[in-house]
């Protein structure tokens, strides 16, 4: 049985492993969603957390994006899956990728984020490690920049070369751990906060290199007419818009679906990621995260006994 070390093999339906040979790539099997997500009580919800706080403890709108991302993945643990070797795999971290702007300048360098969460992060844990990771990335060595330099000294043929066994081994299931745990492209979601450059969401393209199947692009705020489905009473109130481009491969639409609405409840109310999901010790094990390895083997273990 093939083993990778960023994640588990999926047994999965021979119907489902048909699709992966119609559908070779995620260019072939990319959909695209699109919500409108209102932030009338996101932004009352932040202006009361930040109350009579330092600036530099504030919560911000992309640091509640990041944690309900986290929170979907959590709760919807086949969302965090990928595609390799013609295989399913789920992968064991859960990993938000996104670009930092090293300053404000239009031309200012940009380098690459990732983090690991826990699935029991809240909004105050999260907050503590984006902030740390951001300040890290703008002022101190990044191992994701680190790669990038040792790059710039290859010349073009071995630079060529490196990539393609970075994709030959990747796709036989024993990618070079060491190197993809630090590029972008091998995350369970890649992130685009184009609203802080002021710009709308839009349907980007996913990544043929790396095993990341999701990206979803933020755009800037603005103002909107929102139909209550109720009362079909229409008001005007500040909305931002996302755009989601998802391997189709990774879970049916059935399932990514409420995914993406799920997250977006949890922006538009984030309440809930004040607090650590409650969740069940077959919830936990269904994410088959390396940190918790131990215990679900062994809870294994004592099923099959029984």
């Amino acid at each position: 049985m093939p083993r990778r070390p960023d994640a588990e093999l999926v047994k999965t339906s021979k119907f489902h492993e048909i699709e992966f040979l119609i559908m070779r790539k995620k260019t072939q099997s990319e959909l695209h969603y699109k919500a409108q997500i209102d932030l009338t009580k996101t932004k009352e919800f932040l202006e009361k957390y930040n109350k009579d706080k330092d600036e530099g403890d504030k919560l911000t709108l992309f640091q509640i994006y990041l944690t309900a991302a986290v929170r979907a993945i959590t709760l919807r643990p086949r969302i965090n899956r990928f595609v390799s070797g013609r295989r399913l795999w789920q992968r064991n971290r859960i990993i938000i990728s996104f670009v930092v702007k090293k300053d404000t300048e239009e031309g200012g360098e940009e380098i690459n984020a990732m983090i690991e969460f826990d699935p029991f992060d809240t909004l105050e844990t999260a907050q503590k490690i984006i902030h740390a990771e951001i300040h890290e990335a703008r002022h101190g060595v990044n191992p994701n920049e680190e790669d990038v330099n040792l790059a710039k000294k290859m010349p073009r043929w071995m630079l060529r070369s490196f990539f393609w066994y970075l994709r030959w081994s990747d796709s036989h299931n024993f990618p070079l751990h060491s190197f993809t745990k630090d590029i972008p492209m091998w995350s369970s979601i890649f992130l685009a906060h184009l609203g802080s450059i002021d710009i709308p969401a839009i349907y980007h393209h996913l990544f043929e290199f790396g095993t990341t199947g999701i990206l979803i692009t933020f755009g800037k705020m603005h103002k909107a007419q929102v139909v209550d489905q109720e009362t079909g009473k229409v008001d005007v109130r500040e909305v931002m818009e996302i755009k989601v481009s998802i391997d189709d491969r990774i879970a049916s639409g059935s399932y990514t679906g409420p995914t993406i609405k799920l997250m977006q409840d949890l922006i538009e109310n984030p309440e809930p990621l004040l607090n650590p999901p409650d969740l069940t010790d077959e919830q936990l094990d269904k994410l088959m995260l390396k940190k918790y390895k131990k215990d679900r083997k062994a809870r294994e273990k004592m099923r099959k006994k029984k």
